[in-house]
């Protein structure tokens, strides 16, 4: 089991995460998870989304602005072992999907830039919420046992993370 790192405690579930290892090597695997790495709905477009609203709001909210680079390090961490993972199956961690046999590689149109400290919020919100639901998917149609209890522990950080961001949209946004 791994630990947090120390800068993302207070923004992880407090839970280790399982060591990153694979059953065999899967390419049918691999493709599943480059889209949770770096599709439309993937933790390099939560971590640019992430981290320009920080950029944005660090004069308008700090609060909110440090949780925001906060939250970001933690789905770095989910990236990493997402790629770690996507090596162990036989596939390069490049930033792309592939589909039917063609490369689509990741781009900035996948994050919402927003205009206010409230609409920003409830986007990232229905980010984690859309991370989720595509986690439960992928559990479903992976048998590895390894993957299966990896994705299970990303997913209770994606929980952790929207119940942070609730309360800052409580708190500045009703």
């Amino acid at each position: 089991m791994q630990s947090h790192p120390p800068s993302m405690l207070k923004c992880a579930y407090p839970a280790p995460y399982p060591q990153v290892r694979v059953a065999a090597p899967n390419l049918l695997y691999a493709r599943i998870l480059l889209e949770d790495y770096a599709g439309t709905i993937s933790e390099i477009t939560a971590i640019n989304q992430y981290l320009y609203h920080h950029f944005v709001l660090e004069e308008v909210n700090g609060e909110v602005a440090d949780l925001l680079e906060c939250v970001s390090l933690v789905e770095m961490h989910h990236m990493e072992l997402l790629a770690e993972t996507i090596r162990l199956l036989g596939v390069d961690p490049r930033y792309r999907v592939i589909r039917e046999s063609q490369e689509i590689y990741w781009n900035a149109t996948y994050v919402f830039y927003g205009i206010s400290l409230c609409d920003r919020l409830t986007a990232d919100i229905a980010s984690e919420w859309a991370a989720i639901a595509a986690y439960r998917d992928h559990q479903r149609k992976i048998t590895d046992p390894y993957i299966k209890e990896l994705l299970e522990r990303i997913i209770l950080d994606e929980y952790h993370h929207i119940k942070l961001f609730n309360q800052m949209l409580q708190k500045y946004c009703v």
